[in-house]
């Protein structure tokens, strides 16, 4: 019986001497795409114009939120198709892959997305559910779900929001794969979903929060969904100007079919370790007097901090927008060097803030620690370097090639000894689970998976690779970057030159 944090990552940890194979069972491989037969869906406007801004403009600049302007439909489209999006497609074994602007493990894409519209012009008041393959909103309940809302986030005396994005997961999508470490995808992946959401909402100068705390079965049952199956993980309210009109009808009752929905797969094997995890994390966070630096509770030893500085000239070659529809998971590095500039522009994005504000933002802020192993990058000695997030500095933690010895801890991955840069996201989990509860463990992972996200999209920006690895022997990647006993990676993104843009 998993009760624990803790309890979850050992049961869940990859060991090189006691790894357990499985063939994959094609017969029950998940569909990655939600089917609500026979609803009414409202198509949405397919010339959507990205915005010409960059990435480090995006998150480094004061901007001022939108209050004038309603949110149209066609506002709240241009939010869905940089928050989520079918990029291009190949062709495998006689059927088509669709490829997405959201990382995602083994592109088996457990999240879905909903949006209650309070006060949108020129669309009902209802819950819909954002359907990727033909670009449409799928209604699912008509009226205002601002009740349900109320009652279910912790919203206190803030003004009623216009608009409120869910961001669910479903079981078995990763589970196929991945069994019982699958909660951890969850996270991570839902994380990824969050961030393209954040900066969407950022780039239309909305005032959005995300809420990692909020009351898990009455959010999943305003979703209608399968709790079994698909929960809710995130939900991010929106505030802005309301349309003349907005429809304040009472929201309809969930009807039996809704759950239906949640199967993805004729055959589902149950993995009831995922199930307990989340179970154990669904009391919300503690908010303790005084907060741990939890950098100086993973064992390693620092060296003096450096200050980040941020590039006199961002090396961007594409705009945000451009990024998001561009993104791609590569592993084709070669051995070329990391420039300084770029290096920097990714620590600086990295310590900037995430570009809406978290519900109990000191959870996330202050319980995951952020590091990278430098291999070859323009003046940086080799090694294990942590991030003060809130100095803006870097501390070299551990000397040496440490990039040979992940790459082996990393399931003997060949292709990550050739970047230029891991980056690394820690947790202490005892002192998270101590400090916070069992339920900051869905903040930090949420998080890490966030700032992966972003870490792609500058990679995209710049025209460099990159690709999370969330697979690795969770004992021997600790113990090489020096982590006490109860310290554990949560997650790592590689990035650097590529084959792609090197021979151009």
């Amino acid at each position: 019986m998993i009760d624990s944090v803790w309890s979850y990552h050992e049961r869940t940890r990859y060991d090189r001497y006691d790894m357990k194979g499985h063939a994959l069972d094609w017969g029950s491989q998940p569909n990655v795409y939600k089917n609500y037969h026979g609803r009414k869906t409202v198509r949405l406007p397919q010339d959507v114009r990205l915005p010409e801004e960059t990435l480090s403009k995006l998150l480094t600049q004061p901007w001022t939120p939108d209050v004038a302007n309603e949110i149209s439909l066609d506002r709240l489209t241009r939010i869905l198709v940089l928050t989520q999006a079918l990029t291009a497609r190949a062709r495998y074994g006689g059927a088509y892959f669709f490829y997405r602007s959201v990382a995602s493990a083994g592109a088996l894409y457990p999240f879905e997305l909903y949006v209650a519209t309070i006060g949108v012009s020129g669309l009902p008041a209802g819950l819909y559910y954002h359907d990727l393959s033909d670009q449409s909103l799928v209604l699912l309940r008509s009226g205002s779900a601002l009740g349900p809302v109320r009652s279910a986030l912790f919203l206190g005396d803030k003004p009623d929001p216009v608009l409120v994005f869910f961001l669910s997961s479903i079981f078995f999508r990763s589970s196929w794969k991945y069994r019982e470490r699958s909660y951890r995808y969850h996270l991570l992946d839902t994380g990824h979903l969050a961030e393209n959401l954040v900066l969407a909402l950022r780039s239309e100068r909305l005032r959005c929060e995300i809420q990692y705390d909020f009351e898990d079965s009455l959010v999943n049952s305003l979703l209608g969904v399968d709790q079994d199956r698909e929960v809710c993980l995130a939900v991010a309210p929106v505030w802005g100007r309301s349309s003349s009109a907005p429809q304040l009808t009472v929201l309809e009752e969930a009807d039996n079919g809704l759950a239906d929905a949640s199967k993805v797969a004729s055959t589902e094997v149950d993995y009831p370790a995922i199930r307990e995890i989340h179970d154990a994390t669904r009391v919300s966070t503690t908010l303790p007097s005084s907060l741990p630096d939890m950098t100086r509770c993973l064992g390693v030893e620092l060296e003096q901090g450096k200050p980040i500085v941020p590039p006199e000239t961002w090396p961007e070659r594409i705009f945000y927008g451009e990024a998001v529809q561009k993104r791609r998971s590569m592993r084709n590095f070669v051995r070329a060097g990391l420039t300084s500039d770029r290096l920097n522009a990714f620590l600086t994005l990295l310590t900037v803030e995430p570009g809406a504000n978290l519900h109990r933002e000191s959870v996330a802020e202050a319980a995951l620690s952020i590091g990278f192993l430098a291999g070859n990058v323009e003046g940086i000695e080799p090694g294990f370097y942590l991030l003060d997030r809130a100095a803006r500095t870097v501390h070299l933690a551990v000397r040496g090639k440490v990039i040979e010895r992940m790459t082996d801890a990393c399931l003997n991955q060949g292709w990550l000894a050739q970047c230029a840069v891991h980056f690394v996201f820690l947790c202490n989990l005892e002192v998270l689970e101590k400090t916070w509860g069992a339920r900051a463990y869905r903040h930090v992972m949420l998080f890490a998976g966030r700032l992966g996200q972003r870490i792609y999209l500058a990679a995209t920006s710049m025209l460099l690779g990159c690709c999370g690895i969330g697979a690795y022997y969770d004992g021997e990647a600790a113990q090489l970057l020096g982590l006490n006993e109860r310290s554990r990676l949560l997650y790592l993104v590689a990035t650097g030159p590529v084959r792609k843009y090197v021979e151009r």
